[in-house]
């Protein structure tokens, strides 16, 4: 991919393939998964047993680290797969692999916009279990 660009020579040690590349994000995406998940379950015995305001000054800034990584290697697959997805319109293919890799690219970077984005912005007033949605009660109509 980076020949294409010509930021590296044809059949340089870093003109990698775009399979390979996809291989690594997607191996990376699924051990962060479980790495997360496992580290986000010793966070909560850990919290049940020590005050929680201590763990989470320091849990803090290597989040937002990892989440700062996570967003900027999605981005770059979201690139990639604009990229491709542009070159498969202008020869007027369609690759059904294709199409559904680029979903989950695209769900992926969402995914890292969310768990990026601050509390305030994506939790619901009204039900903290529901991310990014706001519920309002809407009043009866009046009948006239």
């Amino acid at each position: 991919m980076l020949s294409y660009f010509g930021i590296v020579p044809h059949g340089h040690a870093l003109d990698i393939p775009n399979g390979v590349l996809g291989m690594i994000f997607y191996t990376y995406t699924i051990i962060r998964y479980f790495v997360i998940r496992k580290l986000n379950q010793r966070l909560k015995k850990l919290n049940s047993v020590v005050n929680h305001k201590d763990n989470d000054k320091k849990l803090k800034p290597n989040i937002l680290f990892a989440s700062s990584v996570n967003m900027i290697i999605s981005s770059l697959a979201i690139a990639s797969s604009l990229f491709l997805g542009r070159k498969l319109w202008i020869l007027k293919e369609l690759c059904v692999v294709c199409v559904s890799t680029h979903i989950i690219n695209t769900t992926l970077w969402m995914r890292a916009i969310d768990e990026l984005a601050p509390q305030s912005m994506s939790s619901s007033a009204v039900n903290p279990n529901v991310k990014g949605v706001t519920l309002h009660k809407v009043p009866p109509k009046k009948k006239q």
